[in-house]
């Protein structure tokens, strides 16, 4: 189950707890989610970017 004060929180806590990949092109976002061990699927230059967790 997913819930937090906001969705960012909450896709945060499910990586915590789950790992995963979470697609965005949010930079905050990104390097809160690379930071709690996920991974990061985003576009920049019309290619997709998978940017591994910082863990």
């Amino acid at each position: 189950m997913i819930s937090g004060k906001s969705v960012d929180d909450a896709l945060v806590s499910y990586v915590q707890e789950n790992g995963g990949i979470v697609a965005t092109i949010d930079a905050e976002l990104k390097t809160r989610i690379k930071k709690n061990g996920g991974s990061v699927l985003s576009v920049a230059n019309d290619k997709i970017v998978l940017e591994p967790s910082k863990l």
